[in-house]
């Protein structure tokens, strides 16, 4: 028959034990820490209030649901957002579908389909392989701002987030802009990409973030938004019908860009 169990098992199990109430602790911190934020993030707000109305430059349908969907919420009230997407995300073939998702998740976040455009560009279509020059966003951009008034954007940053050629350019283009005077300095904002560890941290990231910035590593002109409503962030992923792969879900639950932005400046 089965002894009592060894002391080095009862340890380990003491161990094990230990290390889950510390994350589940450490989560749970992370979530008031969350909330907190998100009821006292108002400086975010009133900086992008007083520019006007923004313009959000994504590469393909279903970037504003994965990465920005922290600085659509908390902005949507005060601030009249428009999207454009670069591409129709055509890939698979999908074009309109992708296109009409698009509308579908911009409505649920408060944009109408009326501040909601979607470009189909031989030039410019999705895809990895696919090289998309400055100049040519460009003459997607300029008019739209010129036409609705607009000054200030927000893309991505020099690794896109996932490191997709499509993310990056829509950076470039932007550096090129600002550094001809185009774009007025301090008006184009970049969402900042994080490694690998950092960018599964769910909900933790908001300590680690808090840890950075108390090192003081935080660039000083950095702003983070916070968001605790993974409801109507599931809800704008479930509008991309034809991108609902089983590891979306995951990345929504487990993802940074769930939980929190931080936006920096594109230096020209």
């Amino acid at each position: 028959c089965r002894g009592w169990p060894r002391k080095s098992e009862g340890k380990m199990g003491g161990e094990a034990w230990w290390i889950g109430a510390v994350v589940v602790a450490a989560i749970a911190v992370s979530i008031m820490r969350i909330i907190f934020k998100v009821r006292s993030q108002e400086a975010f707000i009133r900086n992008f209030k007083e520019e006007g109305d923004i313009l959000l430059v994504i590469a393909h349908p279903d970037d504003e649901a994965m990465f920005f969907t922290p600085t659509i919420l908390a902005l949507k009230d005060s601030v009249k957002i428009h999207v454009m997407s670069l591409s129709n995300g055509d890939y698979a073939g999908l074009g309109w579908v992708r296109a009409s998702e698009l509308v579908e998740s911009c409505r649920m976040l408060g944009i109408p389909k009326e501040r909601v455009s979607v470009v189909d560009d031989p030039s410019l279509q999705d895809g990895p392989t696919n090289s998309w020059s400055a100049e040519t966003i460009s003459l997607y951009v300029l008019p739209y701002l010129k036409k609705n008034g607009i000054s200030v954007v927000i893309t991505f940053d020099d690794y896109g987030i996932s490191g997709h050629p499509n993310h990056i350019a829509l950076h470039t283009a932007f550096v090129k802009l600002v550094q001809t005077k185009r774009i007025e300095k301090g008006k184009a904002w970049k969402l900042q990409s994080v490694n690998l560890l950092r960018k599964y941290l769910g909900p933790l990231s908001v300590l680690e973030n808090d840890a950075l910035q108390w090192l003081g590593s935080n660039s000083s002109t950095s702003q983070t938004v916070y968001c605790w409503d993974l409801g109507s962030v599931w809800k704008c992923l479930k509008a991309h019908g034809s991108q609902c792969e089983w590891f979306r879900h995951l990345f929504i639950v487990f993802g940074r860009y769930s939980y929190m932005n931080t936006l920096d400046l594109v230096e020209g």
